[in-house]
């Protein structure tokens, strides 16, 4: 091999120029095969959110500039209780208190509020995982869509007042006075919810053990089995998320989720 090398007139490369070989010629043929450009969209800023006695909440929604940007989406599950609590915190032992499943979908979807700015994963499916649905939203015609924001940039209202009914039950305010029901959903038709009128209002029909179930309520968790009163009470969790579409995959894409607040239902 020395002899070789004398012929050629070289001398001997050192092990770092070929090692650097190694890595530098895969490299070059990664990027130059059009590797996909990694695609996310920005959540909804913890800051941006402001609860109000959890009887309101008011939602700043940012701005996107994300071509792959479609819509925000607000996610929700309902928990029944024993307890009549207000003005609760996020404790453990409140969350626990209310409903022992709240504290554990809470406990399960702080690793995805806090992990970090973006995700590839799919929390459409994380959410239905933990029996959280889209809400829907009904307009002053009657008709009922899905619950899309489409408005970057906007600011949107919750409201849960305690003195609601059916004629005027929970619902979301948009800039300029527009008012919207809030409507639970019915899983795309995959389940019935009981009421059929479907508005966030507390009655037996909704807390009654016979129905909650996943072909019935299956939006809804059942009471703690040990509470000691016959009221029943109910709350309501919800999230929201970014959602898009990878214009280069056609796949949904997502933000994480930013948690919303927890809000008591009037009774009705």
């Amino acid at each position: 091999m020395y002899r070789w090398f004398l012929v050629l007139g070289k001398a001997p490369r050192s092990l770092s120029y070929f090692a650097g070989l190694v890595f530098l010629i895969p490299a070059v043929l990664i990027l130059s095969c059009g590797i996909e450009a990694y695609h996310y969209l920005p959540p909804v800023p913890s800051g941006n959110i402001t609860s109000s006695m959890n009887e309101q909440v008011t939602v700043a929604l940012p701005a996107v500039s994300s071509s792959d940007f479609t819509h925000f989406v607000l996610y929700y599950r309902i928990y029944v209780s024993y307890l009549n609590l207000t003005g609760f915190s996020l404790s453990a032992s409140n969350l626990r208190d209310i409903n022992p499943a709240l504290y554990s979908d809470y406990t399960y979807l702080s690793f995805y509020t806090s992990t970090s700015t973006t995700t590839t994963v799919n929390i459409a499916s994380v959410m239905t995982n933990r029996n959280y649905q889209p809400l829907y939203f009904e307009n002053s015609s009657g008709d009922i869509s899905s619950g899309v924001l489409t408005s970057p940039g906007i600011q949107i209202q919750l409201h849960f007042p305690q003195l609601a009914d059916q004629s005027n039950p929970p619902y979301l305010s948009l800039p300029g006075n527009s008012m919207m029901k809030l409507k639970r959903s019915n899983g795309g038709g995959a389940f019935t919810p009981i009421p059929q009128h479907r508005y966030f209002l507390n009655n037996d029909e909704l807390n009654s053990d016979g129905n909650i179930n996943t072909t019935v309520n299956a939006d809804v968790a059942a009471p703690n089995v040990s509470g000691g009163s016959s009221n029943r009470y109910a709350y309501v969790a919800m999230y929201i998320a970014t959602a898009g579409i990878n214009e280069q995959t056609y796949t949904p894409i997502f933000s994480i989720p930013s948690f919303v607040g927890i809000f008591f239902l009037p009774n009705n």
